[in-house]
């Protein structure tokens, strides 16, 4: 008889939060575009610093990859398995949209990009997307504690349609620590590349399919000096104050959102 590793259960927010952050910067790394027919890329590699570093990363997961971008081989018959244990090491699974085809129009609560998944679309479609693509982890034996949509796209029925299903962490917008609103915990998300901090929350965004050597090398460079500075979303959780978003968190947010948005446009476009 096949016995199956029980996976791990929902973050749970603390009931209360304490008087002050964490002295330092402290830094999430995320890991998007995740799905077993991905190019391998620098994928191997991140593992093997995620492992020699103890690090416990948020992993975005696409339930049904779609997305003819991200499928370009054959599935690896080892991708679920190792996300199996990469989660008992303490990773925190992220649901990273449904299937990764960006098909919506209209700018969400993130408002980075115009076309994205589940902006603007109706609520039955919304919770419908959301429970099929937990249910689809589940089958894996992934437990998603958070949500990463792709290219930043949702709005406050997704929020809504999260909460039904007990997914109440975002990791995404702007400022420099945690905060709540619209009844979700979100964990800002704001660099695509190592950078040091004297303090804050930082989340750095890697895509492994498109990862390039020398931006592995950065990130391996910046883990051999800073590991220690990498915490955990149950930690963060924890050991930061979470208070509600002020005016200045929404100013904040909105003015990197615009100025990221400014900057993309002058670039080729990527997944996210």
């Amino acid at each position: 008889m096949t016995t199956h590793r029980q996976a791990p259960g929902p973050v749970a927010a603390p009931s209360s939060s304490p008087s002050s952050s964490p002295s330092g910067a402290q830094y999430l790394l995320r890991i998007d575009d995740l799905t077993p027919r991905m190019e391998p890329g620098c994928w191997p590699a991140l593992v093997a610093l995620i492992r020699r570093h103890a690090l416990q990363p948020i992993l975005a997961v696409i339930p049904d990859c779609q997305d003819p971008a991200l499928n370009r081989t054959q599935p690896n018959p080892q991708f679920w398995p190792e996300l199996r244990a990469l989660q008992q090491a303490g990773a925190a699974i992220g649901l990273h949209g449904y299937r990764h085809l960006c098909q919506s129009r209209g700018y969400g609560l993130v408002p980075m990009h115009r076309s994205n998944e589940f902006v603007g679309l109706p609520a039955a479609t919304q919770h419908d997307w959301i429970r099929h693509g937990i249910q689809l982890l589940h089958q894996q034996e992934l437990t998603p504690t958070l949500w990463v949509a792709p290219r930043h796209g949702f709005d406050r029925t997704t929020l809504q349609a999260l909460q039904a299903n007990s997914i109440r962490i975002v990791s995404d917008g702007f400022g420099t620590a945690p905060y709540r609103r619209f009844g979700c915990i979100w964990l800002p998300q704001q660099l695509w590349q190592p950078r040091l901090h004297a303090r804050g929350l930082w989340t750095l965004c890697i895509h492994p399919a498109t990862l390039t050597p020398a931006s592995l090398a950065s990130l391996a460079s910046f883990l051999d000096q800073h590991a220690h500075r990498f915490t955990s979303v149950p930690r963060v959780l924890n050991e930061w104050p979470i208070p509600a978003a002020s005016l200045a968190t929404h100013l904040q947010s909105l003015r990197g959102s615009l100025r990221l948005h400014a900057r993309r446009l002058l670039r080729p476009q990527t997944s996210a």
